[in-house]
């Protein structure tokens, strides 16, 4: 438990963040009248996990002490990064000091799909890829529902992960997911000064002396049998304490395309999560057929595949935004569905976030498209549109995190 001398300090840091948060803060209460302020707050039904939670983010805010791992899984709406990297600037300026690695990510842009703005990649080489959304894919997937490929040993992959918005991403630590065999070359990133293969796990550990900003992957052979490599990701790890916030996000998921993916778990537990958020469903319910039996299912195999990777871990579920099939037709089933993931957090003792509500429940979309916030094919959002919507996450963040400071800390 925090010690109750830290509460002047949690005091003057909660004024300072207000501020900071302010700052960012482009939106008043008046500005939509179709936003929904009495319904933005998480719905916890296991307020132990949070309790958790909340006293790891303070003993990090408040003395540097601790690492907090979170992890967003989601489709298109968090493959782009706007809402979920908004979110992740807010929660990192609000916990002074907490801005540690950037976490892990993909390079979208060697698989031939759009890279977070971010952190950028180039490639050299004959690269392949492979995505969790396709119908008769054939290769395995980890976490982060795709997979670049090649059999070419020259083919590199460079990341910058330097973000010209916030500084601080600095790495000297790095986890390259990549499948293992007798027939796969070994990941390489000069000057390293240890390299340590996880197998179980699905990475290599790579660890240097001097901090970095950008990484260079060649491929090496160790082996005559190697003729491929397969790559799932990187994170983007330091010796520093803090927040680290990860996003895996690929447009056009399903619940049931992260199923797919055999080293979901490993990997998933490689990170260690405190929390996961999980922004599933739209296209779940994007269609004509929408089967509820079968997404229930679905969305039953992924808690538990969460909780197999990390049994303490809280899990938060955003719904489903409001929106209109083909630009112009209601979609009926949004209640519906929203209606399941609520009860699945009841059931596993876990959180929601009513996205759907918020953004004002039906056709509200129409109103936040004429309001520039929404995109033209009445589903995705502007950048304008993620920010707000990151803005009203972490006012609903701030909320539950005020009530635990109130009740598990001031009051005691």
């Amino acid at each position: 438990m925090i010690n109750k001398t830290y509460i002047i300090a949690l005091f003057f840091l909660c004024l300072f963040s207000d501020n900071t948060f302010s700052q960012h803060n482009l939106f008043n209460d008046s500005d939509y009248f179709f936003i929904n302020k009495s319904d933005n707050y998480f719905v916890c039904n296991n307020i132990t996990l949070y309790d958790s939670l909340f006293e790891l983010l303070t003993s990090i805010g408040l003395r540097g002490e601790g690492r907090a791992s979170i992890v967003h899984i989601g489709d298109s709406h968090i493959q782009a990064d706007y809402f979920s990297g908004n979110f992740r600037k807010y929660l990192q300026t609000f916990f002074l000091g907490s801005q540690s690695g950037r976490g892990f990510v993909f390079p979208y842009k060697v698989a031939k799909t759009n890279n977070p703005l971010s952190y950028s990649v180039t490639s050299k080489g004959i690269w392949e890829h492979c995505k969790n959304i396709e119908h008769n894919f054939k290769c395995e997937l980890g976490l982060a529902g795709m997979a670049v490929i090649t059999k070419d040993q020259n083919a590199e992959i460079s990341v910058n992960i330097e973000d010209k918005t916030m500084k601080g991403y600095d790495f000297n630590r790095l986890m390259v997911f990549h499948k293992f065999g007798n027939k796969e070359y070994a990941p390489y990133v000069s000057g390293a000064d240890s390299i340590i293969a996880f197998p179980q796990q699905g990475y290599t550990l790579f660890k240097f002396n001097e901090n970095r900003k950008r990484l260079t992957l060649q491929l090496k052979q160790t082996d005559t049998l190697q003729n491929n490599f397969s790559l799932y990701g990187f994170n983007f790890d330091s010796d520093d304490n803090g927040i680290f916030y990860h996003t895996v996000g690929v447009n056009g998921a399903r619940v049931d395309s992260y199923l797919k993916c055999k080293y979901f778990v490993p990997h998933l537990s490689s990170l260690q999560p405190d929390w996961v958020i999980v922004s599933l469903g739209t296209n779940d319910v994007y269609t004509n057929n929408f089967n509820a039996t079968r997404f229930e299912e679905n969305l039953n195999k992924l808690i538990i595949n969460i909780q197999l990777a990390s049994p303490t871990a809280a899990i938060l579920f955003t719904t489903p935004g409001d929106h209109l099939m083909k630009r112009k037709y209601r979609n009926d089933a949004l209640p519906e569905i929203n209606e399941i993931i609520k009860q699945k957090a009841m059931e596993y003792g876990q959180s929601y976030w009513d996205l759907y509500s918020v953004m004002g429940g039906d056709s509200s979309t129409v109103a936040w498209y004429k309001e520039g916030l929404g995109h033209t094919d009445y589903l995705h959002f502007t950048e304008k549109g993620y920010l707000l919507q990151a803005q009203l996450f972490f006012e609903a963040f701030l909320h539950s995190y005020d009530t635990f400071l109130e009740e598990k800390i001031l009051n005691k």
